[in-house]
């Protein structure tokens, strides 16, 4: 093994600008830090934390800007990231963790047939790329959330009205235990749990309604059900 100390014996050359050594510094690297940051959920509000601009717009600009073909190169990162998180959701199911939500019987269909397709058994090395051709349908539909996944289709989503473009979800309209397009994992469990606390919190103060206490009552009873099979597979 090298020590870290140990000279290279050819180092890489770094071309020279106008005959004079490229001299580096951190600030270089800040538009390839927000290539990266735009491309995960919710990274532009992220990056538009990080960069201290005055809106989610400014730091898509920014991360996004035309020359270069720069916003090109966030659209194949972003792309590249939902199939990754894809991939993820298929080998969580293999092992055992199955997504739960409306649209979970329809992701299963899809990951048994590409196990069957694959061979994809223990101890056997798996074709990457294969695997990965065979998700991409999955990865161009997937929108990660903070409550639940949505693999988008427009022609079930109930989020869409008849003026809306069907190009994205709308989650400020999302249904996550009735739309056919939401999918659930364990990660999604803690808000949930959070919720059902916040309403058993309410249930027990004097300020509210018998109507309202019953309305708390039933939403609380539908997220239980929502997240059950992710708290305890077996239920």
């Amino acid at each position: 093994m090298i020590g870290l100390d140990a000279k290279v014996a050819n180092p890489p050359a770094i071309p020279q600008v106008d005959g004079r050594p490229w001299h580096f510094s951190t600030r270089q690297f800040w538009r390839t830090i927000a290539w990266y940051i735009a491309n995960r959920p919710f990274g532009v509000i992220a990056g538009k934390i990080q960069y201290k601009h005055a809106s989610v717009a400014m730091f898509e600009g920014y991360a996004g800007a035309p020359h270069g073909d720069f916003r090109r190169a966030v659209e194949q990162e972003r792309a590249l990231g939902q199939l990754d998180d894809v991939v993820a959701y298929y080998e969580a199911y293999l092992q055992g963790d199955e997504p739960g939500g409306p649209a979970s019987s329809r992701l299963k269909q899809e990951f048994d047939h590409v196990r069957d397709t694959l061979g994809d058994l223990p101890g056997r090395i798996l074709d990457q790329k294969r695997l990965r051709k065979m998700l991409a349908h999955l990865g161009k539909t997937l929108h990660v959330g903070f409550l639940n996944d949505c693999f988008f289709d427009p022609a079930s989503a109930l989020c869409l009205r008849p003026d809306d473009k069907p190009v994205a979800p709308v989650i400020s309209r999302c249904s996550p235990d009735r739309c056919p397009n939401s999918c659930l994992t364990k990660r999604h469990v803690a808000p949930w749990q959070a919720s059902i606390e916040e309403g058993e919190r309410l249930l027990q103060g004097n300020t509210l309604s018998a109507v309202q206490k019953v309305a708390i009552k039933q939403d609380n009873d539908r997220k239980r059900r929502l997240i059950g099979h992710l708290e305890d597979p077996k239920a």
